[in-house]
């Protein structure tokens, strides 16, 4: 479950190598993946190949996924004996083996397995164990595949506490969900989440909650092009207008996705969406088309065997009929459906077979009856949109508040002394209080004025390091330098042949030249309106163009990370630009390359610079008599720093330096 989701095309590149090994275990597993939500055959073939090379070389990690994978293409495909048959193989499995794959996988697919059969009362404990598995792998090894499958159970929990109408719970569980997709920023997931949300107000009857959330499902659903998410979203926009009592608006969305479900064969969706769009056009009294979805809703669920959809299928029929007049006595049936609802722990089911009985027994003149059932309707409504949980929350608050003032007088009247005394600790406590705030005040106070100082004497500090150093550069280069261009001028005026003049005249220009750039450099650097970094990387950029552009030689600066936020004091700001002109003016003059790359990047608190040549390198044990690798050194040294000097005879150079932010 770790680890990053290759493409599409990286998967078949895998399966085409036919190494027959766990790689190509892992490809067919996450590549049928991948298809489940969008071509369900192609998937199921995926699989059958997964299964026959695990089986041939041993590997039951990825046996297991496969078998849990096949339940779920099985049951949405309406295959429930072949979801069974997997399952049962899964489960053999899990209980032979000590495996904790094969117990997770089992779990997770039990419970998805009972879900979507309807039976919710024996989904829920394997979908608990799920979650523990999931907990655990996430703690064992947090990597995001790991972690988004966490989530995953989460929202298998939620929407199963949607469909028992414990809309509490599944709110909590759908959050809990959707905080984990965000972290992991796994679209899909929180497009599932924004839908379970949808879900639950539109089950609490808040239809502009429950637009907002089903919409933004839709806008990720189609993003992604994720076309049973697409159709299940659709689906429930829908049944947000049939709350709105919108029936055209609903049957649109309905029918956009039937169109969805039939195109991938989804026999479980069809069904249920059959069963909504029959009660719409009951809704709308069109009694033909009706009648006429519900009975394909009916031979959809005898096909698959789910025996409670089948019966709440035909208890819908019968509560239209007798809409209609016809008088059918078929009481049995109701009941049996509503037995049915109540057994499998469906309790939105469970609803809508109260309301059946009660159309029923109002179509055949039974009033005592309609009205009873129309009461239970309406109690369990009630209950589930929370007012007789508030009524005991009020009712416990309440009774916790009248015990307490109850105890309150009994202790005031056993023992008046005690209050006495609990005053006086009171009030000393109160008065040691006011003691310690004060303490802490001129703590706090000192520690202030401590650190002000402090900061005052490191500026002071740092300020008479950086006149020491700018006097140490002005005796040791430039007054070594000036000294040199008095010597050169009188040796020029010395009566001599006019080609040694020149060369002195020469020697004095460059030198010069050498000087004015030392200068630029330390004003430059001691200036405080150059402390941002974005002043810095402009200066490193205008040099290397001035340097590299003339040489014909190509340049590029990468940047990663908020550099332009950085602020470097003027040592290090120095430093840094020197040892930079240094590995620049090096490998423009002594490498013979044609491209030099300069990264620049912020990373874990530190800095760090790379500059990459193409040139023929150099060996670094034939130049130890030259200053600029040294040079290069001991600055690195001063910012406090490590550089990496790397190269070799024909493979260029690279010059890492890595330097802790202040």
């Amino acid at each position: 479950m770790a680890g990053q989701p290759l493409s599409t095309d990286s998967l078949l590149a895998v399966i085409r190598e036919n190494k027959q090994d766990k790689a190509e275990a892992r490809a067919l597993n996450s590549l049928a993946a991948g298809l489940a939500r969008t071509d369900i055959p192609r998937a199921i073939a995926y699989l059958h190949q997964d299964v026959a090379l695990c089986t041939k070389t041993g590997d039951t990690a990825y046996l297991t996924r496969a078998y849990n994978q096949l339940v779920t293409c099985h049951l949405h495909s309406g295959r429930r004996d072949s979801a069974g048959y997997y399952l049962s193989l899964l489960k053999r499995m899990a209980e032979e083996s000590s495996s904790v794959d094969a117990r997770t996988d089992f779990h997770a697919a039990a419970g998805l397995f009972y879900k979507i059969e309807g039976n919710y009362r024996a989904a829920l404990p394997y979908l608990v164990a799920s979650l523990d598995d999931a907990r655990a792998l996430a703690v064992k090894d947090p990597s995001m595949g790991n972690r988004t499958y966490l989530a995953g159970q989460y929202l298998n929990i939620g929407n199963t506490y949607t469909v028992m109408a414990d809309y509490r719970k599944a709110l909590t569980y759908h959050l809990q969900s959707l905080h984990r997709f965000e972290e992991v920023a796994n679209k899909q997931g929180i497009s599932y989440c924004y839908q379970g949300i949808g879900g639950d107000f539109l089950s609490l009857g808040q239809l502009s909650q429950a637009t907002e959330y089903t919409r933004k499902a839709i806008a990720l659903k189609t993003e992604m092009k994720d076309q049973r998410g697409i159709g299940t979203a659709l689906k429930q926009q829908g049944s947000i207008f049939r709350g709105a009592k919108q029936w055209d608006s609903a049957l649109a969305y309905y029918f956009q996705a039937l169109k969805v479900f039939q195109g991938m064969n989804l026999k479980v969706e069809e069904a249920d969406l059959d069963f909504d769009i029959g009660n719409v056009y009951g809704d709308k009294a069109d009694v033909v088309k009706a009648r006429t979805f519900l009975n394909n809703s009916k031979a959809v669920d005898r096909e698959m065997g789910d025996s409670t959809r089948y019966q709440t299928a035909e208890a819908a029929l019968l509560s239209l009929e007798g809409r209609v007049g016809r008088q059918q006595q078929d009481e049995l049936r109701l009941m049996s459906s509503l037995k049915a609802s109540v057994e499998s722990g469906d309790r939105e089911m469970q609803l809508a077979n109260l309301q059946y009985l009660s159309e029923y027994y109002a179509g055949v003149r039974q009033y005592d009856k309609a009205l009873y059932y129309t009461r239970k309707y309406y109690e369990m409504h009630d209950s589930l949109q929370g007012r007789d949980v508030q009524l005991q929350l009020h009712k416990l608050e309440s009774q916790y508040n009248v015990e307490k003032k109850e105890q309150e007088i009994k202790l005031l009247k056993e023992d008046q002394q005690v209050t006495r005394l609990v005053l006086q600790r009171d009030k000393v406590l109160l008065y040691g209080a006011m003691v310690v705030l004060g303490l802490l005040v001129l703590v706090g106070f000192l520690m202030f004025n401590r650190h002000r100082v402090v900061s005052n004497a490191r500026r002071i500090i740092e300020m008479e390091k950086m006149r020491n150093t700018i006097a140490r550069d002005l005796h040791d280069d430039i007054g070594s330098t000036l000294t040199s261009i008095n010597v050169l001028s009188k040796v020029a005026l010395e009566p001599s042949d006019e080609g040694f003049v020149r060369s002195s005249l020469q020697k004095i220009k460059d030198r010069s030249g050498a000087i004015m750039e030392k200068m630029d450099d330390i004003v430059w650097a001691i200036n405080p309106q150059h402390d941002t970094m974005e002043e810095l990387l402009s200066r490193m950029k205008e040099f290397a163009a001035e340097l590299l552009e003339p040489a014909n030689i190509d340049y590029r600066f990468e940047e990663k990370g908020n550099l332009v936020a950085m602020k470097l004091d003027v040592r290090r700001r120095k430093e840094l630009y020197l040892l930079f002109k240094e590995a620049v003016n090096n490998a423009m003059k002594y490498s013979g390359c044609h491209l030099i790359v300069i990264r620049l990047e912020q990373e874990h608190g530190s800095l760090r610079m790379e500059i990459v040549d193409d040139g023929t390198g150099f060996d670094e044990g034939a130049v130890r008599g030259g200053n600029g690798l040294n040079n290069m050194r001991e600055r690195a040294a001063t910012m406090e720093g490590r550089i990496v000097i790397d190269s070799a005879a024909g493979r260029g150079t690279r010059i890492v330096l890595t330097a802790a932010l202040p």
